[in-house]
């Protein structure tokens, strides 16, 4: 690796650094292993989902789940429903208030990446939606199989 791509390198991971502990990508961040992720996914994905489930999709731990299903729960905005089949299976459904503030943080995050887009305009955000795919489809030098 000559000097070029380690400063690039170097940049890159400094200017990364900086995007994702912004006050907004962090609001994001922890909204999307949070109640929100959980919301969303049981709105826009798949409701009727078991909590582990839930969890193998967020990404998060066991324990972390059980305190958002408790959370969303005391809200009510999710149901806890045993399955009819089998009483030891129980699935995590929106409920409709559940809904309405799934809607809610969809419609606040909107708001927030809405300045981005204006200074980026339709071209530069298509073009950086473009790139960011890229990034996501590497696998890292040590999750290559």
């Amino acid at each position: 690796m000559d000097k070029k791509d380690e400063n690039l390198g170097e940049e890159l991971y400094n200017l990364l650094a900086e995007l994702l502990n912004r006050r907004m990508n962090r609001t994001v961040l922890d909204s999307i292993r949070g109640e929100y992720g959980v919301l969303r996914y049981l709105m826009y994905v798949q409701d009727k989902a078991s909590a582990g489930f839930l969890t193998e999709q967020l990404h998060v731990v066991p324990g972390r789940m059980t305190d958002i299903l408790n959370s969303l729960e005391a809200k009510g905005f999710i149901k806890r429903v045993r399955s009819d089949e089998d009483r030891r299976r129980v699935a995590v459904c929106i409920t409709a208030s559940g809904r309405k503030e799934a809607k809610k943080k969809r419609e606040y995050i909107r708001k927030e990446y809405q300045g981005m887009f204006e200074i980026l305009g339709q071209k530069d955000t298509e073009e950086l939606i473009r790139l960011l795919k890229i990034v996501l489809a590497y696998p890292g030098k040590d999750e290559k199989t």
